[in-house]
């Protein structure tokens, strides 16, 4: 007769170290032989929250213990990201929580190939553990890691005015919903039209059906801003902007 798994809850604080202006971000690797989803990923340091300790003292001293870093923690992300793992003697649920960090003055992290600093635009969130990209996202809130933007305009003949589109969009506070915004413009008119999605394939897809069908009524791209390897929604764009060639000087020469 098998016995039932121990069931375990741990709060656990994690750190999103920023260096280079705010574009690194330290991550540390992840082993856990037997642990499907968490063995072999990468993860932002950090640890439990021993008994008798505020989550800033938990999250400074497991830095220091772990990779030799002192910190000084900024702000709290306010988001909070709980992931189940099955061990072979118990299911343990995670509730995790993270804080923005910037190293204190001369001290360094002792990096190795499992301790490293990665430009944010290059980080494969795909190899990261769940509730990485949410934190890393949130950290750099209002930075130039959020700005997506797309407008389109033409010359409409038949009255007389010039036509304007856009598309904005931004990870929300959860990373795994995105959110669109469209706007235009025909002479006085403006409309505006905001949704969520169930993922950020579903956004991607709609953002460039979104591109395609202006590019074929005659609209030209005349302002973008975004990283490339980030969306590649917008790489894929601009391709199909070239083919038609309805891009405009300014942003053909920025991309």
């Amino acid at each position: 007769m098998s016995m039932e798994k121990a069931h375990k809850l741990v709060t656990v604080m994690c750190a999103c170290i920023r260096r280079e202006g705010g574009r690194q971000v330290l991550l540390s690797y992840r082993r856990a032989p037997g642990v499907p989803g968490l063995d072999g990923k990468w993860e932002l340091p950090g640890g439990k929250i021993q008994f008798g300790e505020t989550p800033e003292q938990a999250l400074v001293r497991e830095i220091r213990e772990e990779i030799g870093l002192d910190v000084r923690p900024l702000r709290l992300l306010p988001y909070l990201h709980t992931n189940v793992w099955e061990y072979e003697d118990a299911i343990q649920q995670v509730v995790l929580a993270s804080y923005e960090c910037e190293p204190k003055k001369g001290s360094e992290p002792h990096v190795s190939d499992d301790v490293r600093w990665f430009d944010v635009n290059e980080i494969d969130f795909d190899a990261t553990l769940p509730g990485t990209r949410d934190f890393v996202f949130l950290a750099l809130k209002k930075d130039w890691f959020d700005k997506f933007y797309i407008r389109f305009e033409c010359v409409d003949p038949t009255v007389n005015a010039n036509k304007e589109f856009a598309v904005a969009a931004q990870p929300t506070l959860f990373s795994r919903y995105g959110l669109v915004k469209y706007w235009g413009r025909i002479g006085s008119r403006l409309t505006i039209r905001s949704k969520q999605f169930d993922s950020p394939m579903e956004m991607d897809a709609e953002i460039f059906e979104t591109a395609k069908v202006r590019l074929r009524h005659g609209y030209r791209i005349t302002e973008m801003e975004g990283q490339v390897k980030r969306y590649q929604v917008l790489g894929d764009i601009i391709e199909l902007a070239r083919e038609k060639h309805a891009l405009a000087e300014k942003v053909q020469s920025a991309f």
